[in-house]
């Protein structure tokens, strides 16, 4: 893991997207970086409580000291402009610092849609794609391969 790169895995449902990106995880533990994975939904429910209980500030602080963070399910459903600031805020405490993982169904042309500030969503995905590598996974669902091994 090269320092200060994002990664950004994309394709569809079933294809490995999280897999990947929990090898990438495990090698850099084996490494001695420090890792954190979330779902999206659950990194912004995190991040409202913490403006509601006064600790959001202490939450971007912990999650810009990761050398790797891992955000999944980016795109499941479209930012609202607070979920956006709170993920800009996120990002930009860790652009140039340490990486970023994110794995997502949408391709990248259209995470811009996804994200309803179209100010924010220039500064987010610049600090996110210009800065990225991307690996975009293609082919049948695991799940579904395997399921099928199961029955043959």
């Amino acid at each position: 893991m090269h320092k200060h790169q994002n990664i950004l895995i994309t394709g569809p449902t079933g294809a490995g997207k999280t897999y990947v990106a929990c090898a990438i995880a495990e090698q850099a533990c084996e490494r001695q970086y420090t890792v954190r994975y979330y779902r999206l939904s659950r990194l912004l429910d995190g991040l409202n409580s913490g403006k509601l209980d006064g600790s959001y500030q202490k939450q971007l602080l912990a999650l810009s000291k990761k050398a790797l963070l891992i955000i999944d399910d980016w795109g499941m459903e479209k930012l609202t402009q607070e979920q956006s600031s709170h993920l800009l805020d996120v990002l930009e405490d860790r652009y140039q610092e340490s990486s970023t993982i994110v794995i997502s169904q949408l391709p990248v042309k259209e995470w811009y849609n996804m994200i309803s500030s179209a100010t924010i969503a220039d500064a987010l995905l610049d600090r996110l794609i210009h800065n990225g590598h991307r690996i975009e996974l293609a082919g049948e669902s695991m799940r579904k391969l395997a399921q099928s091994d199961h029955l043959g």
